[in-house]
């Protein structure tokens, strides 16, 4: 018996140990709001009602997954993360000429030149991964109506498509607001910033993304935005101080935009990111006092850990430091003179800069995600063996320390040549850099989880 809808059938399919099987059938809805429907089996005296809801016309509705656990707060997540891996350079791909404008959904190669498929997460979960975070563009390439911000359809759903495959694997998934031409990490820190009418245009861009993934259960996790104020001191960008208090306000308005589309992002856990996402400057300028949740204990906090830059990133000496190939206690007699990174950076500053993060924020109920790091391989694997083993000492100890002092480590990972912090070869969806791969499985063998 259905009551309340033309637009759905059933049919009986099987029985087996007792077991009566039903297909249900609903028809692509043309209507502007959810619909609902209620299926009736009744045999004997006994009757069970199952209600059927259908997403309104051009929703993208979320696959078969497990039923939705969104009980467990942002620290018991948080503890089946790590460790974790970035789809870099890709759903945050495009150009800053096309904000508030339609790309399209080739943006995805503008960086890097692989789509992704289910085959490359396929690889990633098999290495070991727990979650993958997508960094992406909303504003900067994907707007088909700027004035009400509305998000191109087409996008929304190779954004699924690509969270679909990690779900598929039991990954969890972080989707952001990235760099996003910097609409608001850039001209929304400014001094002469439009707060109020930034703060609406990220509750509508908020609202859509959170609307079109409220089905999926714990596994997907929200952050609000990715490094916030970079370039602070620089330019037009007020000071970390003031700007701590500015991403409150947008952090404020990035929460109460997810909680009130309701279903499972009444619950979900959110992230909210630091001044730059530079872990000095975040206990410095902690602002999470300010910041109010509907929601129990389901907020983390995020950092990003590039120190020492010479030795991470740095493509070419400049006036202030030259690049360098060799880091870490053990590995200070490369072939090239001068290539070492300072040894206030060794292992032992890595260890505490994760402890501030225990300190102000896990032990304090936020557990942590350390959303990028990474160090280039600068040289191809087995022609240095101290850049090899600098890179490899490199990672284990980020990973070790990160998670003993209560934060998720993510590896950034930019599909390129050298030099770069390439882990996997996504054309072939195979792994790329064993230096580094090996040394994140080392580093979580090490490594133990504390007890809050």
């Amino acid at each position: 018996v259905i009551e309340g809808a033309d637009w759905c059938s059933v049919a009986y399919k099987d029985q087996a140990a007792g077991t009566y099987n039903f297909d249900v059938t609903v028809a692509a809805s043309q209507e502007d709001e959810v619909t609902t429907a209620t299926v009736r089996i009744i045999q004997g005296y006994s009757r069970k009602d199952v209600t059927i809801t259908r997403a309104k016309k051009g929703a993208v509705v979320a696959p078969d997954v497990p039923p939705a656990d969104m009980n467990k707060t942002a620290m018991e997540v948080a503890q089946l993360m790590y460790p974790g891996w970035n789809l870099g350079n890709t759903l945050e791909g495009g150009d800053s000429k096309n904000l508030w404008k339609n790309a399209g959904i080739e943006t995805e190669t503008v960086w890097q030149n692989a789509k992704t498929t289910q085959a490359l997460i396929d690889a990633v979960k098999a290495a070991g991964f727990k979650s993958v975070r997508i960094p992406c563009s909303w504003v900067m390439g994907h707007i088909t109506d700027a004035e009400a911000c509305t998000v191109d359809a087409d996008w929304l759903a190779r954004v699924h498509e690509v969270v679909d495959y990690c779900i598929k694997n039991d990954l969890y998934v972080i989707i952001n607001q990235h760099w996003d031409g910097g609409w608001i990490e850039h001209n929304g820190m400014t001094a002469n910033a439009d707060i109020k009418t930034t703060k609406a245009q990220l509750t509508k861009i908020w609202t859509q993304i959170a609307d079109n993934f409220k089905t999926y259960d714990e596994h997907l996790l929200f952050a609000g935005m990715n490094e916030p104020g970079v370039g602070a001191g620089e330019g037009d960008i007020i000071g970390v101080a003031d700007m701590s208090n500015r991403i409150a306000e947008y952090e404020q308005t990035f929460i109460e935009a997810v909680r009130a589309t309701g279903g499972n992002n009444a619950k979900r856990v959110l992230i909210v990111q630091g001044p730059n996402t530079d872990i000095d400057k975040f206990v410095a300028n902690n602002y999470m006092s300010k910041i109010k949740d509907s929601a129990t204990d389901r907020l983390m906090v995020e950092v990003h850990f590039y120190d020492p830059y010479n030795f991470t990133d740095l493509s070419e000496d400049k006036d202030w430091g030259k690049y360098c190939l060799y880091w870490g206690k053990n590995n200070t007699n490369g072939s090239e003179a001068g290539r070492t990174a300072d040894a206030k950076y060794n292992e032992d500053y890595v260890e505490a800069q994760m402890k501030k993060m225990k300190t102000n924020f896990f032990d304090n109920g936020y557990p942590v995600v350390i959303g990028e790091f990474g160090a280039n391989q600068r040289l191809a694997i087995g022609k240095d063996a101290v850049h090899d083993a600098s890179v490899k000492d490199y990672y284990k100890a980020v990973v070790t320390s990160a998670i003993n002092n209560g934060c998720v480590p993510m590896a950034w990972d930019t599909n390129g040549g050298l030099p770069s912090m390439t882990i996997f070869n996504r054309a072939g969806a195979s792994v790329s850099n064993t230096n580094m791969l090996e040394s994140i499985t080392a580093g979580v063998a090490a490594a133990k989880w504390p007890a809050k």
